[in-house]
């Protein structure tokens, strides 16, 4: 695990002679990512340079990085973990090719050597990487399948800028601006847009390739896909369940694999409950003295939130040492500003300050790697707001004798009327397609990214009249919906159950931008945790996007939804009853009611008429307004309109960003 800055610069017409950029100065802006060491690659001619800072995990003596072939014409930094590495080493070392570390991270490199721009296929794991190849003058960055670990990219002064983090550009010359439409229309989670314009991710499992001349494409190499809803399922229920025990056992048991202490984040669910139970069963094979760390949040001040005592019960279950950080709103309140500077996206809610406080607790314990049980609602339908979708549609393929659903699912949409969870009130599960606006219609109707477009956006009117003019009326969901390729649509109106066509889309905008970023990595990395994930290997993955949608959302006789059905059944030897019988509550920090003293100075500091105005797209007035009203009533949707605010001001101030005005828009 690590960090990485790097830049590739395109030929120009006037001169040869490249730039040389601050790489040092880049690299200490991502130091937080890889206190151990530091190292950079300057080629002879000065086109490319990579920089790395490394967090010591496996091969601790050696591993240091930017690696080499032998020739010394290929080059490489890797960010991430690469599992099953040894098995690939020696199946390479039989081909000819000669190792200077003990590390997973170069067989990267050498995949690269031996299979081209098809080495990523055979990677496993949670990564990002660079590698330049001198001899065929190009540079390719790459992410993986799930955008676990963070990438971003911009071109600036003639030069192909690629980072960890957003700012590390800052040191190479970069100026930042705002890219007015991915802020109204919120690209931070709907798409590969950030708020800075020019500035983009990489998007999960695809490539980007540069060459001298100053072409950049950006390749897929990989996507998920779903059975066709109209072929009966031949497996039966006990050999699914099978199937989803054996590859999640697999993929926690190679993210054991480190030369350093090894914890788990625990909380009341299901998928950090399992991971636990598996990781102490399996280190307990190899030593019957193992004990794992397991760390959990306590809010101090919430019990409606507090999840300690059951994960706590847990741990004990387990036989693992249990370590309990207890906080205040207070506490998290008063980490929200370095937290948003280090996550460099706005906060909805104060979830991620919560991991953010945690990540620090565990790395003064003295841990560095830590497993955790993200993407498991992804795949097992997890989610409340995917109950509309998996209604949508009677499930044909699910096999005989699991149960008849037709009735059942009925019954249950008629009970969704009046239910809501937190992210708010459903859409109507039997609306027509023919009365959907334009995105629903093609995607076969489903809802889940309105609903999450609304979850994650600021209210319409604080924007500024030209910032509406220049972008349009705000529609984050639709701009969700509109960022799902032409192939997945397809297959979304033809070939998928409404439950995996939501499933797709939230897996391409949710969790990469939102889960795995500021609340994954970015909150993690910035107290140098690495997290590893076993509930998002996609070999298992792949396995549990093809079973029928009944198994993963259970419909029962009373018409009630049991969600993530068919893990409860395969992990059942790993958890307590109290688990198993427990229905979903997503990790939540509380929010603030308005009336504590520490919010109150905190708004009062940064929503200011000065620092609204200089933002340049905030309709002011309407948001002073709204600033009034939240501390008189303490209203939840409007607290999280003032963390968006808040967020946007901090990240003005710290990346110093040019005021936008209508300026702009007569200049284009």
């Amino acid at each position: 695990m690590c960090g990485f800055c790097s830049y590739f610069h395109f030929d120009s017409s006037s001169s040869q002679e490249f730039p040389n950029l601050d790489l040092d100065t880049a690299l200490q802006y991502i130091h937080h990512r890889g206190p151990d060491s530091r190292g950079k690659y300057i080629s002879s001619d000065g086109r490319c340079a990579l920089g790395h800072v490394r967090l010591s995990i496996i091969d601790l003596a050696g591993g240091q990085q930017p690696l080499s072939n032998e020739s010394g014409n290929i080059q490489s930094v890797v960010n991430g973990e690469l599992y099953d590495f040894e098995r690939i080493r020696s199946e390479l070392q039989e081909k000819g090719h000669a190792f200077s570390t003990k590390s997973d991270s170069e067989i990267a490199l050498h995949l690269y050597e031996e299979y081209d721009l098809s080495f990523l296929e055979h990677l496993r794991g949670e990564f990002a990487l660079n590698i330049y190849d001198a001899k065929k003058n190009r540079f390719i960055a790459a992410r993986d399948r799930y955008g676990i670990k963070p990438l971003y990219y911009t071109v600036s002064n003639g030069s192909l800028l690629v980072a960890s983090e957003i700012k590390s550009f800052i040191a190479m010359g970069w100026k930042a601006e705002w890219d007015i439409d991915s802020i109204v229309n919120n690209g931070v989670i709907s798409d590969m847009r950030t708020c800075f314009k020019g500035v983009y991710k990489l998007p999960p499992a695809h490539y980007l390739l540069a060459t001298s001349s100053g072409s950049i494409e950006i390749r897929q190499y990989w996507d998920a896909d779903y059975p066709d809803k109209n072929i009966k399922e031949t497996r039966t229920v006990d050999e699914m369940i099978q199937g989803v025990h054996d590859r999640l056992i697999e993929a926690v048991k190679h993210r054991l694999r480190a030369d350093v202490p090894l914890g788990v984040y625990l909380s009341g669910g299901i998928d950090s409950s399992c991971i636990a139970g598996i990781a102490s069963k399996l280190l307990k094979e190899t030593n019957p003295n193992a004990k794992l760390r397991a760390f959990s949040i306590s809010f101090a001040d919430s019990a409606k939130f507090d999840e300690s005592t059951i994960a706590e019960r847990t741990a004990e279950f387990c036989n693992a040492e249990f370590e309990k950080l207890s906080l205040t709103e207070d506490d998290l309140l008063a980490s929200f500003e370095e937290s948003v500077w280090y996550v460099e996206q706005p906060q909805v809610n104060l979830n991620g300050v919560g991991k953010f406080l945690l990540s620090e607790f565990v790395r003064d314990q003295g841990y560095k790697v830590v497993l955790t049980g993200e993407g498991s609602d992804e795949h097992f339908g997890g989610y409340a707001f995917f109950h509309n979708d998996y209604l949508r549609e009677v499930d044909n393929t699910t096999p005989s004798g699991f149960g008849a659903f037709t009735q059942e699912q009925l019954s249950a949409r008629s009970k969704l009327s009046d239910k809501k969870d937190v992210f708010g009130d459903f859409v109507a599960a039997g609306d027509s397609i023919s009365g959907m606006d334009s995105t629903r219609k093609m995607i076969n109707g489903v809802s889940t990214h309105t609903i999450l477009g609304k979850v994650f956006s600021m209210n319409d009117e604080n924007f500024s009249n030209a910032a509406i003019s220049q972008c349009g009326p705000p529609a984050p969901g639709l701009a969700m919906g509109e960022s799902i390729n032409g192939i997945a649509r397809f297959k979304a109106n033809n070939k998928w159950h409404p439950l995996h066509t939501a499933m797709y889309i939230e897996n391409h905008t949710m969790l990469p931008n939102y889960l795995c970023n500021l609340l994954g990595d970015r909150s993690e990395m910035a107290h140098s945790i690495e997290a590893r994930t076993p509930f998002l290997d996609h070999h298992l993955c792949e396995y549990v996007n093809n079973l029928p949608p009944s198994l993963k959302i259970k419909t029962e006789a009373n018409g009630s939804l049991n969600e993530k059905w068919i893990l409860k059944e395969a992990v059942k030897p790993y958890i307590t009853d109290e688990i198993y019988n427990r229905t979903k509550h997503p990790y939540i920090a509380p929010s603030s009611k308005g009336r504590n003293p520490t919010i109150v100075d905190l708004i009062n500091k940064i929503i200011t008429k000065e620092n609204l105005d200089n933002i340049g797209w905030v309709n002011t007035e309407k948001f002073i307004s709204t600033k009034n009203t939240y501390l008189e009533n303490g209203d939840a949707l409007l607290f999280k309109d003032m963390l968006i605010m808040m967020s946007y001001v901090i990240l003005s101030q710290r990346f110093n960003v040019a005021t936008w005005g209508i300026s702009e828009v007569v200049a284009r």
